[in-house]
């Protein structure tokens, strides 16, 4: 992106749109809470003055109709409903679209123009009181006689002569009025650059509106201007241009005899645009010269110079403004900005005198009111100096905050992760002294620097995650809206729930769990949620209770989606999986209850006849486990039939680095990750029972059955004596308990998992690979695919 001010408006946007639609929905259950009222406003208005600072009027235009809408609702003047959110959230999410637009192209797309006007008409639609009729959507007003001549009677004799000459040619001429409304500076629009901007135009008068107030009851934020310009240019034309504004314009379409023959004046060359600058100038300077700091000044005053900036072709202005604002903001103090306003003020006196010694100005302008430039106050105290900071910026610090690339605090990841591998070679290394070479003494000195290199390494691992760790409420903050706008479509009413929000995971983990969830929660509003007629037929409450929580659970972290719904049916779910084919009858038959509750999870599974854009088609769960299975996390579904249902999540906190465990079987050294290890034990032979075909034995009183290595990778069992005992990982698979034989137990180690890849990434039964300490490389053993 070449434009740095749009780069940092992006992230700023989007996080404005989030705290305005969580505002939003808050505001939707408690009508009468005038925090949420005011921090939704409050977002929208910073967005709006944000957005104002670029070429996306149609954005701008937007957000100003969802800003005075919601106005009227902090107003009192208007209730809010349903409808009216449905319309300011379609309105968010069409700013959230053209934010991703600006971030991959710097414009707006071009139907911008159509969309914005469309979606605020909606809007503004809500605005009509009882019994008025909503705006047309042309713009065409009838101008009265006695209007028009009074317009055109404010031009000069020269200004009215270009006009004629203009309609003698052929062309067609257009008379504006022009009325900005007093908010405009807070809108995104520039009046003035608006006007001057205007296509062929001829001549502009611009007066007050109102005559002036007293000093002391003068606002400086409040737009006081009716501009009346001419211009040699269509009625379309000229309503193209000034589309964001039209409920502001009248047009006359003018013909010569609405002239009178006059003698042409000589042409006023003063650069009037450059005395309205400076009047701009002066208001903004008065304005923080008479207040204490506040930050929506400063923002004021930093948009009222970026417009300026980009009316008059100073970049360096708008630069100039960020800068100051930022600067003023850290240090709670005006000073910045009144130091910026100060050299603009005088880069317009040297810009006046450049452009008047050398060619007139384009436009005729009439000249401004008499107080159109008042100065500012003195700056000075009685002693001559200017007043110091009341604020004591020296004994506080504001907290500073780094934005980091994420691709930065991936490559700290990986290089943390060759540092384990590297890490892990020094036992390696102090075995061999003392074998190899005989040195007990180098061998004890290798360890003791081990043990300092592998609590380094630990503590730089831990702290790099911890800049990767994410809360899981940026995964939950997106279903409240989800759940209210899909219960509203099935005609369902749901109250969603969601604590632990502040639980933290691997950013990767964060990530994969959005899809998961989303499926989880659509199902459960579709499927599981009954309509509020059953529910009371039920005899429970018409609201449903949906819950998401997250907490940690050693070194996992878990996922929770509850409702209080109709449940799953075990016998529904046995047939339509036997009916579909994903079981046979005789498997349905020995399967448990809560087996065939977890039937949902399999591939192609639906107990929906009608395929919708919710469900019915089969994949949404199967994508969940897989998705899950695949990051190393398991899923479970347990249910209550007319109770509801529970699907809980359990993901590693991290992938970055995995502990495994180094065992010797089948011929060879393999690696079998720890969380999925529940213990190791060695039994003798003697407890070994054979029950059919399989081996078991009992594990404080409960049947484990056992499985060889050799058996799963086919490969020859290496032979022990009859008397040794076997040497047993106990391993949870699907939440059951499996014993595992192998040859013998080695070591545990952190290591970097690197999965398979070319001609072995389709072999089975291995998760990947990593590389020991001497240089080896060890298999990682997938035994959930094994067994």
């Amino acid at each position: 992106m070449t434009n740095p001010l749009l780069a940092r408006f992006i992230p700023e946007a989007r996080e404005l749109l989030d705290s305005s639609s969580t505002s939003l929905l808050a505001l939707e259950k408690t009508p009468d809470d005038a925090t949420a009222v005011n921090e939704v406003f409050r977002a929208v208005h910073t967005l709006k003055g944000s957005s104002g600072l670029f070429d996306a009027p149609a954005l701008t235009k937007l957000i100003h109709v969802a800003e005075d809408l919601l106005g009227a609702v902090r107003a009192e003047k208007l209730a809010l409903n349903p409808d009216i959110v449905d319309d300011l959230f379609a309105a968010l999410d069409q700013v959230g679209e053209w934010i991703g637009h600006m971030e991959e192209t710097e414009v707006l797309p071009s139907d911008a123009d159509k969309v914005s006007g469309k979606l605020s008409r909606l809007l503004r639609a809500h605005l009509m009181v009882e019994g008025e009729a909503a705006a047309p959507e042309t713009t065409e007003v009838a101008v009265d006689h006695a209007s028009r001549d009074a317009w055109l009677a404010l031009f000069d004799d020269e200004a009215r002569a270009v006009a004629r000459g203009a309609l003698g040619k052929g062309q067609a001429v257009t008379l504006i009025r022009y009325t900005p409304a007093e908010n405009s500076f807070f809108c995104g629009s520039d009046p003035l650059n608006l006007i001057l901007n205007t296509p062929r135009l001829i001549a502009v008068d611009y007066a007050p509106l109102h005559p002036p107030k007293p000093l002391a009851d003068y606002e400086p934020y409040q737009c006081n201007m009716v501009f009346t310009a001419l211009a040699g240019e269509t009625e379309d034309e000229v309503a193209q241009h000034l589309r964001y504004e039209m409920e502001h314009v009248t047009l006359c379409v003018l013909r010569a005899e609405f002239f009178g023959a006059t003698a042409p004046a000589p042409p006023v060359s003063a650069p009037r645009h450059i005395v309205l600058a400076g009047t701009i100038i002066a208001n903004q300077r008065r304005a923080l010269f008479s207040a204490e700091y506040a930050p929506e000044r400063i923002s004021a005053a930093a948009s009222a110079v970026a417009r300026l900036a980009a009316s008059m072709r100073r970049l360096d202005w708008a630069a100039a403004a960020i800068a100051a604002a930022t600067e003023a903001n850290a240090h709670a103090t005006t000073a910045p900005v009144l130091s910026l306003l100060e050299q603009i003020d005088a880069d317009l006196e040297v810009f006046a005198r450049d452009e008047a010694a050398t060619a007139p100005a384009p436009v005729v302008l009439a000249p401004p009111p008499a107080a159109a430039h008042p100065e500012p106050p003195p700056a000075k105290t009685a002693a001559g100096e200017a007043p110091a900071d009341k604020r004591d910026h020296g004994k506080h610090e504001a907290k500073k905050t780094l934005r980091v690339d994420q691709a930065k605090i991936d490559l700290l990841m990986n290089l943390i992760g060759e540092l384990v591998v590297s890490k892990n070679s020094l036992p390696f290394l102090a075995k061999r002294a003392e074998e190899v070479h005989g040195s007990r003494e180098m061998s004890r000195e290798i360890k003791d620097q081990y043990a300092v290199i592998d609590r380094l390494a630990q503590e730089m691992q831990s702290a790099i995650m911890a800049v990767r760790m994410l809360p899981v409420s940026d995964v939950f903050d997106r279903f409240p809206r989800l759940v209210r706008d899909v219960a509203r479509r099935l005609g369902k009413e749901v109250e969603l729930t969601v604590s632990g929000g502040d639980t933290a995971a691997d950013k990767t983990i964060i990530e994969a769990l959005g899809d998961p969830l989303l499926h989880i929660v659509r199902n459960s509003l579709d499927h599981g949620v009954e309509s509020a007629e059953e529910r009371r037929a039920a005899g429970k409450p018409p609201v449903s209770e949906l819950t998401m929580r997250a907490y940690q659970e050693a070194d996992s972290v878990v996922i929770e989606v509850q409702d209080d719904g109709r449940g799953i049916d075990p016998a529904r779910i046995r047939a339509a999986a036997i009916e579909k084919g994903v079981i046979t009858a005789e498997r349905g038959t020995a399967m448990t209850d809560v087996e065939c509750v977890n039937l949902i999870f399999a591939p192609g599974f639906s107990t929906v006849s009608q395929v919708s854009d919710l469900s019915g088609r089969g994949v949404g769960m199967d994508v969940v486990r897989t998705t899950i299975e695949g990051f190393g996390g398991r899923v479970q579904v347990s249910s209550t039939p007319g109770k509801g249902a529970l699907t809980r999540l359990t993901l590693p906190l991290s992938m970055a680095v995995t502990r495994i465990m180094i065992i010797e079987g089948a011929g060879g050294q393999y690696g079998v990750p720890m969380d999925m290890i529940v213990e190791t034990v060695r039994i003798d032979k003697s407890r070994i029972h054979r029950v059919k075909q399989s081996e078991t034995f009992i594990l404080r009183e409960q049947l484990v059955p056992l499985t060889r290595l050799a058996d799963l990778l086919g490969e020859p069992a290496l032979d022990k004596d009859y008397d040794a005992p076997e040497a047993v990982l106990v391993c949870r698979i699907d939440g059951r308990l499996v014993g595992v034989v192998i040859d013998d137990f080695r070591i545990g180690m952190d290591v970097v998992l690197k999965p398979l890849e070319g001609i072995v990434a389709s072999s089975r039964g291995f998760s990947g690979t990593t590389l020991l300490g001497d240089g080896r490389v060890l298999l990682v053993l997938d035994l959930k695919e094994l067994l």
